[in-house]
């Protein structure tokens, strides 16, 4: 299992990073992902607005849909927002980020 965040990647590291990930587990493997939530932390902007700006801001945000559609490939088994933990806790929780838990499809002989 691997896990990454994608919200300080730029796009043409991010498409690398994907293939990375594809390429490198086996049928069954899991991938955690943890990212900012669009609206409650990390820029609304495009790859190009990122481009123009040389800068990232603070970070992107995403929507679920387009975490959901980056990850198409995969199963998805678990998704959802983070619970926000206080600290000091055993377990580490902001609300503002998303969390995943992916499965990278098993192959058909079709």
């Amino acid at each position: 299992m691997t896990a990454e965040t994608i919200h300080n990647t730029e796009d043409i590291r991010r498409i690398s990073f994907f293939d990375i990930v594809n390429k490198g587990l086996k049928p069954g493997g899991y991938f955690g992902l943890v990212c900012f939530a669009l609206g409650s932390m990390g820029a609304d902007m495009t790859d190009w607005e990122v481009y123009r700006q040389r800068s990232l801001k603070d970070g992107l945000g995403y929507t679920e849909d387009k975490i959901k559609a980056i990850f198409k490939d995969f199963e998805i088994i678990e998704f959802r927002r983070m619970h926000q933990m206080e600290q000091p806790n055993p377990l580490f929780g902001e609300s503002f980020l998303w969390t995943a838990l992916f499965r990278k499809k098993e192959c058909s002989d079709d």
